[in-house]
């Protein structure tokens, strides 16, 4: 029987890594905080079944503070940042 040590304390391991409860900061904006959420696909019988509704993701360079940051950022933020430089 092969021992697994990933519900050791403060141990990796490179099958499973750390356990995290939540969304990943990659899966989310940096900016307004949208990630995905989800739903119901609804069939003509009205049958449900389980769905995502993802985000428009898209790493993008920012410069914050004079320096280039990247940032992960949903489509609609990226729009509002570009007319706010304008």
């Amino acid at each position: 029987m092969v021992k697994c040590r990933a519900f050791e304390k403060g141990k990796w391991n490179y099958r499973h890594g750390k356990i995290k409860k939540g969304i990943s900061d990659m899966a989310k904006c940096n900016h307004c905080g949208k990630a995905t959420t989800f739903g119901h696909n609804r069939s003509f019988s009205q049958r449900a079944t389980n769905r995502a509704f993802k985000p428009n993701l898209q790493k993008v360079s920012v410069m914050e503070k004079g320096r280039l940051v990247k940032k992960t950022l949903c489509a609609k933020c990226i729009k509002t940042l570009g007319k706010s430089a304008a």
